[in-house]
């Protein structure tokens, strides 16, 4: 009774802490997060009208030579107040404030390799503690440098494109909230795993 006891402990607080996961820890995974460490997938407002900071990140580039551009579509949903995108480096060729296209250019000007590679920042203001904004990743559609999936473009050689997953999984679900954490992290401990930590 006292390994299921703890076993479900164990389990109430891993899904009550889930915002404050590891790190991704796939290779070449594409997510929205609210530290520059990529740990925290939710945050909250606790007064009107306050300022929040997200982050685009990619975590865990296999690229040892970084990142010379990337594509990713983020779907803000619904848009907070007065939003506004800035990119880590380059310039975005795309026109819709939703799909980026961006070059930055290859070493020295890409932005290096890291555990978690900031793409570009996100600030907008949320009106209320009540208002709940999602963060979604995808491809940009139509994109003829990746099929399907958001990527980047080797640091040392812009021709060479990496695909890279959503730190949410697919199909495409929302992978970062404001003032909610329903946010389903793209773990690799199964079920399994757990309940042998207990045996």
């Amino acid at each position: 009774m006292k390994k299921l006891t703890a076993l479900l402990t164990i389990l109430v607080l891993l899904m009550s802490v889930n915002a404050f996961a590891q790190i991704d820890p796939d290779a070449d995974s594409m997510g929205i997060y609210f530290d520059l460490g990529a740990t925290q997938t939710c945050t909250t407002t606790a007064a009107p009208f306050t300022a929040v900071t997200a982050y685009l990140m990619i975590t865990n580039p296999s690229d040892p030579a970084g990142v010379s551009g990337w594509e990713a579509t983020v779907v803000v949903s619904p848009n907070a107040v007065a939003p506004a995108w800035t990119l880590a480096a380059g310039l975005d060729v795309d026109g819709d404030p939703s799909n980026f296209q961006v070059g930055i250019g290859v070493a020295p000007m890409a932005l290096p390799a890291a555990p978690a590679v900031m793409l570009a920042t996100w600030v907008g203001y949320v009106l209320a503690p009540t208002d709940v904004v999602e963060f979604t990743v995808m491809n940009v559609a139509g994109s003829v440098s990746f099929a399907g999936t958001p990527g980047y473009a080797s640091g040392s050689n812009a021709g060479t494109l990496i695909p890279t997953t959503v730190s949410s999984g697919f199909p495409y679900t929302v992978c970062a909230q404001v003032n909610a954490c329903d946010v389903v992290a793209n773990e690799d401990m199964s079920w399994g795993g757990v309940k042998a930590l207990f045996q």
